[in-house]
């Protein structure tokens, strides 16, 4: 099984990659993608976010155990 702390390091990566997508071909951007590749992306930012959440707790969970 994949630790956690690596996994949690994976996610913040794919959260910052997402993020710079969005700066560089998002709504504001010179050159914007079309929506519905702007919408995926912003899903996926949210499900990156909601997954590291649920391994951040599990990790101190397990920290906090005896």
């Amino acid at each position: 099984m994949t630790e956690p702390s690596e996994m949690i390091a994976w996610l913040d990566r794919r959260i910052a990659s997402a993020m710079a997508w969005l700066d560089d071909h998002g709504k504001g951007s010179k050159r914007p993608r079309p929506q519905h590749e702007i919408e995926t992306k912003e899903y996926d930012i949210a499900r990156f976010e909601e997954i590291k959440a649920a391994y951040v707790k599990a990790l101190e969970r397990r920290e906090s155990a005896p």
